[in-house]
């Protein structure tokens, strides 16, 4: 079979890829295996963790079941991977002078994903990782004798603090450079009280040290064959490598796992809003089609292209639509290991949220207790205050409808072949919502809950019985609340 224009630009290349063990650079390295099988190699940064080298971290991140196809299709695969043990939060990556060399000599594009993508990060981690991270990755890409392709992943709301982003760079307040030596001199305590001056308008230092990343590209990468990809909101795969598919780094599916499971009962957002979400795959794939256009067409770009992937301006969905069709699934294919009946509610009143919660405690606490005495490490207490945590976090996303162009993202679709398009999709009207919901609340079921599908009837009777005993238990709460005033006003009177 003839290779497509992006796979016949990736045989023979060498890659760099960082952040490959985690959500987003897992699947990365699994599509370019897969749909480009005539890469001669590729390099994976992965630092070492938990007394774990990265050799040793790359035979568990290979045992996921997102490489269960291409173990069975190309079994030969792991020749092509080759670990180089770096770290982004210290000077020079933490490599040595023999990776240095071999990465300067062979390295043909990079895909720069890894990241600190921890919202509450402290500042001076973020600042060392996501700003000190990409200065050293790009201090060692000038170095590259044979570089064709730099693709840096960003987010859409690195520029959260406008109304609108579009495909451009946007002015920083504040300068790489010093924010570096500040990580390097000044005390964790120290930093952490200048936070909140030095973030300014920005909700996180996540936010606030992408944008400021995407200033340091602007300022070194005029000269470089650099590229920006901007997601929004990651979710599972829509399409491949297999259908529902759901990870554990994903927090989205993390926080379905225990909406579905009748763990948490609220969401912070306006139901009319339009939430931008875009599913792992279709970024991955941009990502591949981005570098192989700056690959192809760099000489006769002026400036850093910047693709924003969003579905808001092209296939929008609201918070109030999603809702419906996540019901509508989990109805469907509920879990047998539902703790109690599956209600959620989306709003932007925080007042009736933290109501709807007080409803659930006593019920939540109850439950916990019963876990801990069956000697249950992951309690549902512990998992709804994870969960929480995270939403509340995030609300900066949530309560606020975004707007983003994506111009440079359709014109870099329009420039695909046909059987590129078919294999690197990324075209955001492509998507149907209802299926999309339907895989996720399937994916998370079987990865995320592990719930085999055979206990479908079983969780179907399940859910039922505890819909009955939901509403029993409102009857009873409206009934003491009745009681309660009646109780109330009748001393009044």
């Amino acid at each position: 079979m003839q290779p497509t224009s992006i796979q016949e630009y990736y045989a023979g290349k060498t890659i760099l890829i960082t952040g490959g063990t985690g959500f987003v650079g897992s699947y990365l390295v699994e599509k370019l295996l897969r749909s480009c099988p005539e890469i001669r190699k590729i390099y994976l940064l992965i630092r070492s963790k938990n007394y774990k080298n990265g050799n040793s971290r790359l035979d568990e991140f290979l045992d996921d079941k997102i490489y269960t196809c291409l173990k069975e299709s190309n079994p030969s695969f792991l020749k092509k991977l080759a670990v180089i043990t770096g770290d982004l939060e210290h000077a020079e990556l933490g490599l040595t002078e023999e990776d240095v060399v071999k990465m300067v000599n062979e390295v043909n594009c990079i895909f720069h994903v890894a990241a600190t993508v921890k919202f509450t990060e402290a500042l001076q981690r973020a600042i060392l990782i996501n700003i000190g991270g990409t200065n050293g990755l790009i201090e060692i890409a000038k170095r590259m004798k044979h570089l064709e392709s730099f693709v840096h992943f960003s987010t859409a709301f690195s520029q959260c603090i406008r109304n609108q982003t579009d495909e451009t760079f946007y002015p920083c307040t504040e300068n790489y450079q010093d924010l570096i030596v500040m990580a390097n001199t000044l005390s964790v305590e120290k930093l952490n009280e200048m936070t909140p001056a030095i973030l300014g308008k920005y909700p996180n230092t996540y936010t606030f040290t992408k944008s400021v990343a995407e200033d340091l590209i602007r300022r070194k990468g005029t000269n470089l064959p650099m590229v920006i990809v901007r997601p929004s909101i990651v979710i599972a795969p829509y399409r491949e490598p297999e259908t529902g598919w759901a990870s554990s780094f994903d927090l989205n599916s993390l926080l379905m796992a225990t909406v579905n499971l009748g763990i948490v009962h609220t969401l912070p957002c306006n139901p009319k809003d339009i939430v931008d979400l875009v599913p792992v795959d279709f970024s991955v794939n941009q990502a591949i089609a981005a570098g192989w256009a700056i690959g192809k067409n760099w000489s006769r770009m002026s400036t850093v292209p910047i693709y924003n992937l969003v579905s808001g301006p092209r296939n929008p969905i609201t918070w109030g639509l999603k809702k419906k069709l996540m019901e509508t699934s989990e109805s469907a294919i509920p879990s047998n290991k539902k703790m109690l009946h599956r209600y959620v509610m989306y709003s932007s009143n925080r007042d009736l949220l933290r109501l709807v919660d007080l409803f659930y405690f006593p019920l939540m606490y109850l439950l916990n207790l019963m876990c801990y005495f069956h000697g249950k490490v992951h309690t549902p207490l512990k998992m709804y205050r994870k969960m929480k945590e995270f939403c509340k976090v995030v609300e900066f996303v949530s309560c606020k409808e975004w707007h983003f162009k994506d111009v440079n993202t359709q014109n870099l679709w329009n420039l695909l072949q046909e059987e590129d398009r078919k294999i690197f999709c990324f075209d955001i009207n492509l998507i149907d919502w209802q299926l999309c919901a339907y895989k996720i609340t399937s994916g998370v079921r079987q990865y995320i809950i592990k719930d085999d599908l055979l206990t479908l009837e079983a969780a179907r009777k399940r859910s039922c019985a505890l819909m009955i005993l939901h509403y029993i238990v409102v009857f009873v709460y409206l009934l003491l609340l009745m009681y309660i005033l009646y109780t109330f006003f009748t001393i009044l009177l």
